[in-house]
C-alpha cells in the first residue's frame, strides 16, 4: 500500500470548502504528490468554511496558498498547483495523474 501512495500523483481540482478538505485527507491518507487546480482568488467569505486560508491571504490564489500550508506542515509531500481553468489544460498533463477528484462546489467551475 506505501508503494502505491508514493508512487501515485494525485489531482484535486477545486481548492475551496470541498477542495480543502480532498486535501487534507488525501495528505493524511499518505499520497505524497498531490497537484491543486483553481483559478478563484481567496475571499473573506472564504475563511469560515476553508479552514486552509487566514485573512492575510485574502486576494491570493487559493491553489497557491493551499500548496504553501502542505509544504509547511508535510516536508516530505510533493505538492502543487495551477492557477488556471480546467479545460485550459491539455490531455498530457491530465495523463500523468493516477486519480483525479472533482472538489469543486458549483457549476459554472465545471464548465
Amino acid at each position: 500500500m506505501q508503494k502505491y501512495l508514493n508512487n501515485s500523483n494525485v489531482c484535486i481540482v477545486g481548492a475551496g470548502g470541498l477542495g480543502c478538505e480532498l486535501l487534507k485527507n488525501f495528505v493524511m491518507i499518505g499520497f505524497k504528490r498531490i497537484t491543486i487546480i483553481d483559478m478563484d482568488t481567496i475571499e473573506l467569505t472564504n475563511l469560515n468554511r476553508q479552514f486552509l486560508f487566514r485573512k492575510k491571504d485574502i486576494g491570493r490564489y487559493k491553489s497557491e496558498v493551499a500548496a504553501e500550508f502542505v509544504r509547511n506542515k508535510f516536508k516530505n509531500v510533493d505538492v502543487q498547483y495551477k492557477t488556471c481553468k480546467i479545460h485550459e489544460l491539455d490531455e498530457d498533463f491530465w495523463d500523468e495523474f493516477q486519480v483525479i477528484v472533482a472538489g469543486l462546489d458549483n457549476v459554472e467551475a465545471r464548465a
